[in-house]
């Protein structure tokens, strides 16, 4: 460590730059693996919202409130399966109990964020109702796996 440091403090800002790059690549293919695992929950979770939301749509609910609704159930699937495919709870200080609330704590944020996306995108801006779910779904899913891997999960 301090070879490095050493290394650092006597590098040009290019070569400290170039190295600080690498290491940002480094951090970003270890978390691939776990990533993936969590996209792929999410696209089976975001299949239920997107189901829900889409029904309750079609039955006049309007799109904000369809959106929340959607979102509430792909939260209950989604950890359900991030559980058990995601994230290593084993070892965790966290109780069961503490980790499915710090888990819907993080996913009303994630439901705020899509509400008011859609909201926006549909009563401010015209957008059509699904282009705005697709849109708040992606804000929506960074927001939340930066959250739930840095805190929920954290071990």
């Amino acid at each position: 460590m301090m070879g490095l440091v050493a290394q650092l403090s006597g590098a040009s800002a290019a070569t400290r730059i170039g190295l600080a790059q690498q290491g940002l690549l480094r951090r970003l293919a270890s978390l691939m693996p776990q990533l993936s695992r969590y996209s792929v929950v999410s696209v089976v979770a975001l299949a239920a919202d997107f189901g829900v939301y889409v029904a309750l749509f079609s039955a006049a609910v309007a799109a904000s409130l369809a959106g929340v609704a959607g979102y509430a159930v792909g939260m209950v699937v989604h950890y359900i399966l991030s559980s058990r495919f995601v994230f290593k709870t084993q070892g965790s200080q966290k109780s069961e109990r503490r980790r499915f609330v710090e888990f819907l704590v993080s996913g009303l944020i994630g439901i705020t964020i899509t509400g008011v996306i859609i909201a926006a995108a549909t009563e401010i801006f015209g957008v059509a109702p699904i282009a705005a779910k697709v849109v708040a779904a992606a804000v929506s899913f960074a927001a939340v796996f930066a959250i739930r891997r840095s805190f929920v999960f954290a071990v």
